[in-house]
């Protein structure tokens, strides 16, 4: 029986469809699942370029180096539909989005969503400061850094108040975004499946996946003490129940974007990002 080495991103939003997998609350038909824990997203986009695993969540931003190689799963696409999840910039003092150029700018990775939207819809900036892990950033704010680029709010605004510091919105991905793609929905992370296992075992373990996704929203209460275990033990933090509860709710509205505007935000998204010198050409975007 074929078994699909899965790494799963230790972020509340994109691991609560994983759980029940993880837990046996839903188990696989026909194959074998095999779970590694990933702490950052950049760490998870280095496992992908490399081939080391067969199924993760990399930022949307890594298919064009990854599409010969990998299926993205459509019901797995992770994409903003409002402000609510839009990658606003913070600064630690007030800045309009004219003085981005000048700024210290961070980010958690260098082939994230995040960098390549402020990439493609800011531009500029006087240094770039790579700090992977969430948390780390918002210590970094006004000391390695000027502006961050944050990418799971939630947790972001929550942990700045607890460590009683005041962030300034500067503007957001979301908000430039939308001008610019007619509210197309922006892609941020999704789920891929190796290729070389087939599109067949790549349409089961979709199915699998959502049988997963939805037993999760159905049964939070069982899902998040989980999250907030695994979040502990990969992260080394305590995360609060109530905020990992936030998180997931906003990643389940992204999380279920009909299959046909996923697309059409991948495809413009992609497009743009080609037209402009941000990222290679997408020759076949392979949707299962």
């Amino acid at each position: 029986m074929v078994t699909i080495k899965v790494g799963a991103l230790a972020d509340s939003g994109d691991l609560y469809p994983f759980i029940p997998l993880m837990e046996g609350k839903v188990r696989p038909e026909g194959f074998n699942l095999e779970f590694e824990v990933i702490p950052t997203v950049q760490k998870v986009n280095e496992k992908v370029l490399k081939r080391e695993v067969d199924v993760s969540v990399p930022s949307a931003a890594m298919y064009p180096y990854i599409q010969g190689d990998y299926f993205i799963l459509g019901n797995a696409v992770a994409s903003a539909i409002d402000g609510i999840t839009g990658m606003p910039i913070l600064s630690s003092e007030k800045m309009d989005v004219k003085d981005l150029s000048n700024s210290r700018l961070i980010v958690h990775g260098p082939n994230t969503t995040a960098f390549t939207l402020y990439r493609l819809l800011v531009g500029k900036y006087k240094k770039l400061v790579i700090i992977e892990r969430v948390l780390d950033e918002i210590k970094a704010l006004g000391k390695e850094g000027d502006v961050l680029v944050a990418v799971h709010e939630i947790k972001m605004m929550y942990a700045m108040k607890k460590l009683g510091v005041t962030p300034h919105v500067v503007t957001s991905m979301w908000d430039l975004w939308k001008r610019i793609s007619n509210d197309a929905p922006m892609p941020m992370g999704m789920v891929v499946f190796n290729k070389d296992l087939g599109r067949d075992l790549a349409l089961k373990f979709k199915e699998t996946y959502e049988k997963s996704k939805k037993y999760a929203e159905k049964h939070l209460d069982e899902i998040i003490p989980k999250d907030v275990e695994i979040m502990r033990e990969t992260q080394g933090v305590n995360i609060d129940k109530e905020i990992v509860e936030k998180t997931i709710w906003a990643d389940i509205q992204e999380y279920n974007v009909p299959q046909e505007k996923v697309i059409e935000g991948l495809n413009k998204f992609y497009k743009l990002a080609e037209e402009r010198g941000v990222l290679p050409k997408v020759i076949n975007l392979d949707v299962v």
